[in-house]
């Protein structure tokens, strides 16, 4: 009998119904964020009437219009020991190609990883990484700095928190986070550890396919067993869930943490790769340079082909050199086959973990942006034998379901219970490197186990539990999650103490951890917090930087603003030398050009009142000179053409 969970932590208890609302009011509304691979969104209850009494959920858009927020951030150089994020979402999408190495995306991939968990990606990298000093968790190198993927993924969140408060009017500390459902405690603890460092209590981290089951369910009144395809741009997640009134039950999970439209990006740009001529400029390039340029054209090429089967040209294009590929929607599918074939391996496997076959599924619910690409739609719909349903925004379904599930917290909404279930199994090491279960995958949370172990060997004072995560038999094929030791024995003969173990996971997926000698009476309990993720004096250092930092941090941000600006007209302004250079006197084309070499030294002084100093004065003194270039392109444009046609 599976255990049930009130998502409002019991709130069919009107006293703490009512606390939770009256806290939640204190701290504005509860957001619910889907912390993306590839792009990010957040979601809130917004008034739907003057009185404001009526919510409803929505996607919150920033000031300029966009509900999507790219989860790419922008690393500058900073002489600073902080360091220095100058750009987030769009603007650092946009230098992915033009700077890899400082252009970091995709970093969910990361979270909570060692570099080892992540030995058959390296290659696929664009900057370069390193263990931290204990060799647990990666760290990114841009420029000079070493940075966490979770300080990463803290200034995507700190940037959907201000977009939800600029639209609210409202401060905003309250968060319900997702993650896919395959994600480890190691993964989930980084995400948390990211919603913290960005300012934001993290209520409950919940799973990718049942935020998007919870806002399905909101919105279809047909109770029923429905599988949830979730294809994100790193990540893919299966889940089977049974609707039933206000009850959302997952039978069963499955799943691929390195699979994801990033694999789909990656597939086009190894076909076009192969296809690059040895004697060509691109093979001599960067290897890291040439590979940004490639994801960012296969991209490209993935977008456009899912709108249009006809045939069109994979270009790279870098510094004058140039080269096309034509490239159509079945030639791109070849390269994709093997990764959809993946996919329903898995939703093969949670149905058969479910004990249900194919046709005991009502609906597939499709989420993620990968599933737009048409061959994976129509595989997904083959496969289940009925047509794939993405009736609810792919994107946005998931950042939906996650304010719903904050509306239930904040005692506003409407009760919904749901069960969840752990993605992998736990257990402990027993003797000779083995692994002894106590929590089986797809047990359904909350959900505590007890088991009674011995000590082994004789006059021992202490046991050591070795906790660890996985299917596998063995230690060395598990991930181990954290150590420690239930001290102060009475030595005794072999097996002569009785050591109850109690493994016990939250609502939010949270392992506690309890070892009792029930001999002596002496216990040792821990929260485990996994040596992937980050501890509290890192995190507690990253916010002292932050706020240390802050008047340099800001003067750094204005700088690098202005070297932009700069580029820009550097580029215009020799591009001008060449167009009008014999149309204008030779003293006037000196004076510029005098200009321009003292713009290029200010932008190397890293001074911005010396560089906005050379910026003014370029500016003043090539007034006539533009004129001229642009009545000479006018000219150029009106050339031949009589008056019907101007």
């Amino acid at each position: 009998m599976p255990i049930q969970i009130d998502l409002g932590n019991s709130l069919s208890n009107s006293t703490q119904s009512a606390q939770a609302k009256k806290k939640s009011e204190r701290k504005g509304p509860i957001l619910g964020i889907d912390l993306g691979t590839t792009n990010s969104l957040v979601s809130a209850p917004i008034n739907t009437n003057a009185d404001g009494e009526e919510k409803k959920v929505s996607v919150i858009a920033d000031s300029n219009g966009r509900k999507i927020l790219p989860s790419v951030v922008l690393v500058s150089d900073s002489k600073n020991e902080a360091v220095n994020f100058s750009k987030v979402g769009v603007e650092a999408r946009d230098m992915k190609a033009l700077d890899p190495s400082n252009a970091l995306y995709s970093v969910k991939r990361l979270m909570g990883r060692s570099l080892k968990d992540l030995e058959s990606e390296l290659d696929e990298i664009p900057y370069q990484l390193e263990n931290d000093e204990l060799g647990a968790q990666v760290k990114i190198k841009a420029g000079d700095k070493s940075i966490s993927p979770v300080e990463v993924s803290a200034e995507i969140l700190k940037t959907l928190k201000k977009t939800a408060e600029d639209a609210l009017g409202e401060e905003c500390n309250q968060a319900i986070v997702t993650v896919p459902a395959y994600f480890d405690d190691a993964q989930r603890s980084a995400t948390k550890a990211a919603g913290r460092l960005a300012g934001l209590h993290v209520l409950r981290v919940i799973n990718e396919p049942t935020a998007a089951a919870l806002a399905y369910g909101w919105s279809n009144e047909h109770p029923g067993t429905v599988a949830i395809f979730d294809l994100g741009g790193g990540t893919f997640d299966v889940s089977i869930l049974k609707i039933e009134s206000n009850t959302f039950e997952v039978l069963s999970t499955s799943g691929d943490t390195h699979l994801g439209g990033d694999d789909f990006d990656r597939a086009l740009a190894h076909w076009a790769e192969v296809k690059i001529p040895a004697e060509h400029s691109f093979k001599k390039l960067d290897p890291s340079l040439l590979r940004a340029l490639l994801l960012v054209e296969a991209e490209r090429v993935k977008i456009a082909l899912s709108k249009k089967e006809s045939e069109l040209n994979f270009s790279l294009s870098h510094k004058g050199d140039s080269l096309e590929f034509p490239i159509d929607r079945a030639l791109a599918e070849k390269q994709w086959l093997g990764l959809t074939n993946r996919a329903l391996d898995c939703c093969a496997r949670a149905i058969d973990d479910a004990r249900l076959s194919i046709g005991d599924i009502q609906d597939v619910l499709l989420v993620g942006g990968s599933t737009r690409i048409p061959f994976v739609k129509e595989k997904v719909s083959k496969f289940f034998g009925k047509t794939a349903n993405d009736s609810i925004d792919p994107d946005e379904v998931v950042s939906l379901g996650a304010a719903l599930q904050g509306e239930i917290l904040s005692g506003r909404g409407e009760d919904r219970l749901l069960m969840d279930v752990v993605p992998l199994s736990l257990g402990i090491e027993t003797v000779g490197g083995a692994v002894s279960k106590l929590i089986l995958r797809n047990s359904t949370l909350p959900v505590e186990a007890r088991e009674m172990y011995t000590n082994h060997a004789p006059e021992q004072n202490a046991f050591d539990l070795h906790i660890l995560q996985g299917e596998r038999e063995l230690v060395k094929d598990n991930r181990s999650l954290a150590r420690f030791k239930l001290r102060g024995l009475t030595p005794a003969p072999a097996g002569f103490h009785r050591i109850e173990v109690l493994f016990r996971i939250d609502a939010n997926g949270i392992l506690n951890v309890r070892a009792k000698d029930l001999r002596s009476g002496k216990v040792h309990e821990i929260e485990v917090r996994p040596s992937f993720g980050i501890t509290d004096d890192e995190l507690m250092s990253m916010l002292e930087n932050s706020f240390e930092n802050a008047e340099s941090d800001m003067s750094a941000r204005q700088l690098v603003d202005l070297k932009v600006e700069a580029e820009g007209v550097i580029r215009a302004a020799t591009l001008t030398i060449e167009n009008v250079k014999d149309k204008v006197s030779g003293e006037e084309l000196a004076e510029f050009k005098a200009r321009l070499v003292d713009l290029k030294n200010a932008f190397n002084s890293n001074s911005w009142k010396q560089l906005r100093d050379a910026m003014d004065e370029i500016e003043a003194s090539g007034k006539d000179i533009a004129e001229l270039q642009m009545n000479t392109a006018i000219s150029s444009a009106l050339k031949d053409k009589d008056a019907n046609e101007v």
